[in-house]
C-alpha cells in the first residue's frame, strides 16, 4: 500500500500550477496548457485509482 500511495503522490507533485491571482492569466496559452496537462494526471489517477479498487474488491469477494 505504501508503494501505491508513493505512486499518487509522484503523479501529484508532477501538476503544473499558476498563480491564478495574476491578472489576465487564465487567458495564456501556457495557463491553458498547464491545465490540459493537469487533466491528463487527474484523468490517469482516476482510472489507477478505479484500477486499485477493482484489485482490492476481487481480492475481497474471494
Amino acid at each position: 500500500m505504501a508503494m501505491i500511495d508513493e505512486i499518487k503522490k509522484e503523479i501529484f507533485c508532477s501538476m503544473k500550477f499558476s498563480d491564478t491571482t495574476i491578472a489576465g492569466i487564465k487567458e495564456t496559452e501556457e495557463y491553458k496548457i498547464k491545465q490540459a496537462y493537469n487533466k491528463g494526471l487527474r484523468d490517469a489517477l482516476n482510472i489507477f485509482n478505479k484500477h486499485i479498487a477493482s484489485e482490492k474488491y476481487e481480492e475481497a469477494t474471494k
